[in-house]
């Protein structure tokens, strides 16, 4: 085979290999970006099912009060145990908040709760300094 054959040939193949590694990386970076897309959807699905919850807790808590301002006997534990309840949930919906934070790469402004980016030194909503 000629050398002028030879070398084109060897540029080709070294072509075709930096495209197929250039696919596999972007094909990576999509399968990746997917996956945190899919943790994010669980997450956020996770926290309405909390909200729900706790809205459910709330109005059983006025029940509960509704009945004892009509004098009926109410277990005081039964409220004792719902707002145990909707503090455990709450403190859940932060725990998952701050994991939808490192997904996202924000943090959460102090005062206001704004999403700010991690890269931020003041919110935007604001204006509060940033612990970064």
């Amino acid at each position: 085979m000629d050398d002028k054959v030879r070398e084109l040939m060897y540029r080709i193949k070294k072509k075709a290999t930096e495209a197929v590694d250039a696919a596999s990386a972007a094909a990576k970076q999509v399968t990746q970006k997917t996956g945190e897309t899919l943790e994010t959807a669980k997450l956020n699905m996770r926290i309405f099912d909390l909200n729900t919850e706790i809205g459910v807790d709330y109005r059983e808590i006025g029940r509960i009060v509704y009945e004892t301002h009509r004098g009926k006997e109410v277990e005081e534990s039964a409220l004792e145990n719902l707002l145990k309840a909707i503090d455990e949930k709450n403190a859940e919906i932060e725990g998952l908040k701050a994991r939808l934070a490192e997904l996202k790469k924000t943090v959460a402004c102090p005062v206001c709760k704004e999403d700010c980016a991690k890269t931020d030194a003041f919110c935007r909503k604001c204006g509060a300094k940033l612990e970064n």
